[in-house]
């Protein structure tokens, strides 16, 4: 069964605003104060904000284990979600032409409080 991001988000904000909060409420007040990723040092777009709702450092299982650390048995994951568009050739006709296809991809991210052995 495929796994359908578009509704894994729409499930999130259902469940933020069943619990009384708003989350496309701006809570931080710059991309310093915001969630980022630890090992790029890059903050995290708007969407990725609302979905991980917890400012900070946040990594993947692989990237937490690479800078010598473990996530704590038993922790949960988080989504953030990544898109882009890939040029893609086509051939129709002896004609190639390159269209833009999107792309759209999940990651589950921990934050550095569910983490240990990491500095």
């Amino acid at each position: 069964m495929a796994i359908n991001i578009y509704q894994m988000v729409t499930d999130r904000i259902i469940s933020e605003l069943e619990q009384g909060r708003i989350p496309w409420e701006k809570p931080w007040t710059g991309a310093g104060n915001g969630a980022w990723n630890r090992v790029t040092g890059k903050p995290y777009s708007y969407i990725n904000q609302l979905l991980l709702g917890k400012p900070g450092e946040w990594m993947t299982y692989k990237q937490a284990t690479e800078a010598g650390g473990k996530v704590r048995k038993g922790e949960k994951s988080s989504i953030c979600v990544f898109w882009k568009q890939i040029p893609v050739e086509e051939e129709k006709d002896g004609v190639t032409k390159t269209k833009l296809v999107p792309m759209l991809r999940y990651y589950n991210v921990f934050h550095i409080d569910q983490c240990e052995g990491i500095e």
